[in-house]
């Protein structure tokens, strides 16, 4: 009988409960073991709600904890680094919600540090896990949609009222919320052979971004367009354009179907790809499989593709000089030719 791993989930939050619904679907692999809060009280009600065992309320108890075998990190982008860095120097292993880190610098640190350390570290970054992915991949792969020239992607939803997305603080912004995904599309089904990229950004009054959309200008002629906000009407889904026709599929971060149409725009099929429970559970079955084989990354989510996806990320804000108050414009200045593969300037647009 296979180890079953015991998870703690770090923060109390509503991404927390949708990881601890997934948890309690796959207790033959894991065992739901603690949740730590900076609120006793908070941590003692969601583990009596999900039937965790221990509820701790505080990070650094929780971290000391031996019997922890993974820590999913769900606090706010701008904790990430901190709380991670936490379970990382008393040895547990982690699986960290995407946006990874606020900058591709904290990343680095963080990857580094977990490798000296020999623990697994992972971005809970849901796009990557799904299954329904390979069957996009194959469709494209066998030519289904002919050889194709565009895609599409735009992950948006009106929750400008939300604090973390507004709040320069707490690393807020449509893009590491939202756009993380809508840039992760091009770069699982594309690659990354680009020859140019320009970006457009809209500001919210805080100054971080509202909307932003990406171009990347493939070097064999391909176009891709990537667009997120946290202000525009709900819209969560791919397009990729082939001279046959396309396919649709959402919502982006775990698509639970895939549309096929002609040229025409004539619906030819329509496939169910929805997740076993609700998308969250792949990323942490990936994970116990690593850590009983001593991986300490993923093969869903490598190192070098969260690395890559922050830097594009860091690129894009500094092109539109969104610089978070707790780092340096230094931090996320980097050289275009590296983040991005291309030597031609970087094209950007702000309004």
């Amino acid at each position: 009988m296979e180890r079953r791993i015991n998870v703690a989930i770090l923060g109390a939050g509503n991404i927390a409960r949708a990881m601890a619904t997934a948890l309690a679907g796959i207790k033959d692999r894991v065992t739901l073991y603690a949740v730590a809060s900076r609120s006793l009280e908070k941590a003692r009600d969601f583990a009596k709600t999900w039937g965790f065992e221990k509820a701790y309320g505080s990070y650094e108890e929780m971290a000391k904890d031996e019997a922890v075998d993974l820590v999913y990190v769900a606090t706010p982008h701008s904790e990430h680094f901190k709380n991670t860095m936490l379970c990382i120097e008393n040895g547990r292993n982690c699986l960290v919600e995407k946006a990874f880190c606020a900058n591709q610098k904290q990343s680095r640190e963080l990857i580094e540090f977990a490798k000296e350390r020999g623990v697994l570290l992972a971005e809970a970054m849901w796009t990557r896990y799904q299954p329904a992915m390979k069957v996009i991949k194959d469709l494209l792969d066998s030519g289904t949609i002919g050889k194709t020239n565009y895609l599409e992607s735009d992950f948006s939803v009106p929750i400008s009222w939300v604090e973390r997305l507004v709040n320069p603080a707490l690393a807020g912004g449509a893009l590491l919320d939202l756009g993380v995904y809508s840039i992760t599309v091009p770069a699982m089904l594309w690659g990354t052979d680009i020859s140019k990229v320009k970006s457009e950004v809209v500001k919210t009054e805080t100054g971080v971004d509202a909307t932003t959309i990406v171009t990347f200008t493939y070097k064999d002629g391909r176009v891709a367009k990537a667009k997120c906000s946290s202000f525009d009407e709900e819209s969560n889904y791919a397009k990729v354009v082939g001279d046959r026709g396309y396919i649709v599929f959402g919502p982006i971060n775990a698509p639970d179907h895939v549309e096929i149409y002609d040229t025409d725009g004539t619906l030819l099929d329509k496939l169910d790809t929805s997740p076993g429970i609700n998308g969250y559970e792949y990323e942490v079955l990936e994970c116990c499989d690593a850590i009983i084989n001593g991986n300490l990354e993923t093969k869903s989510m490598p190192h070098k593709e969260t690395l890559r996806i922050m830097g594009w990320m860091d690129s894009i804000r500094n092109h539109a000089g969104i610089v978070y108050p707790f780092e340096s414009k230094e931090d996320i200045d980097l050289s275009d030719s590296e983040v991005w593969g291309v030597d031609e300037v970087f094209e950007d647009g702000e309004e």
